[in-house]
């Protein structure tokens, strides 16, 4: 009887393993690139500050003028590249600046974010325009730096 137990749990889990690398292949298959240029511009009329990380990259505060910018390449992992995402703090929450879903990813150009003190408006390639996006709550945690001390000038 133990080595039924044994030998159930042992097809079970490599049947999920399999399913998991199977998962994997797929989305490599399905053509993410290697890497992926995010570009992230200020849309408001006055200066405003911005912090984006990562799991792998804490990020620093970027200063930015009106429509000032600057561009984050993303390394899109191999194994479970739906782990990639790179996220965005500002003085009004936060976004989601980078995930492998978006459609801008299999597209050849970069994605782009625009963001200023009510919204975050995200460049889809499909359908050729600027598409508008609450602001997450702020809930970045105070060992990765908390809450932007940006500036907001009206």
């Amino acid at each position: 009887m133990q080595e039924a137990k044994i030998v159930a749990t042992v097809t079970s889990t490599t049947i999920l393993f399999l399913f998991m690398i199977n998962i994997n292949v797929s989305n490599v298959a399905a053509g993410l690139p290697d890497k992926k240029i995010v570009v992230i511009t200020n849309n408001h009329t006055n200066y405003l500050s911005v912090r984006c990380f990562s799991f792998d990259d804490d990020g620093e505060v970027k200063h930015l003028n009106t429509m000032g910018s600057f561009n984050i390449t993303v390394k899109i992992r191999k194994f479970f590249p739906t782990s990639t995402m790179f996220n965005c703090s500002t003085n009004m929450g936060t976004f989601v600046a980078f995930n492998s879903h978006y459609e801008c990813v299999s597209h050849s150009g970069p994605c782009e974010w625009r963001f200023d003190e009510n919204f975050t408006y995200r460049y889809s390639p499909k359908e050729e325009k600027w598409v508008a996006h609450e602001y997450n709550p702020n809930y970045e945690s105070l060992t990765r730096g908390g809450v932007i001390k940006g500036y907001y000038v009206n």
